[in-house]
């Protein structure tokens, strides 16, 4: 029973890491108390079960994580914050495909054949093109800036960003069978 407490806290401290550091500076040690708080007393109700608790706090954790890198996406000065803005699509994309790796993990029927990585490459990689494509003009609107001003720019991505979004849907369609576990999948 410890030893699932530890777990537990343990994985909730490395979920916290994927906050933005400045946030994760202000509040992780008030996260990792409210956490252990909850933890102890959904384990003193009796017959309640830890994993929907702890589900619920990992989801939670995790869109909560991805609001604050949209956040951080959508302020402050882009050169400034260039590492920063490529880390935040980079996490938002990564919480976006694990799902899909985890339903093709837990739905292989052959281990012997290879993990599909250029594909998670791809399905990654997509959504970081689209939020680092769409972060001018969230700014130019959250700004109060006409996103009107320069037309042919924000044709030009509207049109890259429906091309991504199409393939990225595509994709998914199409392999949505294999993350399911379908033998004879390709």
């Amino acid at each position: 029973m410890m030893y699932e407490q530890n777990t537990a806290r343990t994985l909730y401290k490395k979920l916290l890491t994927f906050y933005p550091q400045g946030f994760k500076e202000r509040l992780e040690e008030s996260m990792q108390q409210t956490f252990n708080d909850l933890y102890n007393e959904q384990k003193q109700k009796p017959g309640q079960g830890l994993f929907g608790f702890m589900l619920w706090m990992f989801t939670e954790t995790a869109m909560g994580i991805t609001r604050e890198h949209i956040l951080l996406i959508t302020e402050g000065n882009a050169m400034k914050n260039f590492f920063i803005n490529l880390r935040s699509p980079a996490i938002i994309s990564l919480l976006l495909v694990i799902p899909f790796m985890i339903m093709e993990v837990a739905n292989r029927r052959n281990f012997n054949e290879g993990f599909p990585i250029p594909l998670f490459v791809i399905m990654w990689l997509l959504p970081v093109a689209f939020i680092i494509i769409l972060m001018p003009v969230v700014r130019n609107v959250r700004t109060g800036n006409s996103i009107m001003a320069n037309p042919v720019s924000l044709v030009l991505r509207v049109a890259l960003l429906l091309l991504m979004a199409w393939m990225w849907g595509v994709l998914l369609v199409d392999q949505m069978p294999c993350f399911l576990g379908v033998p004879n999948c390709d």
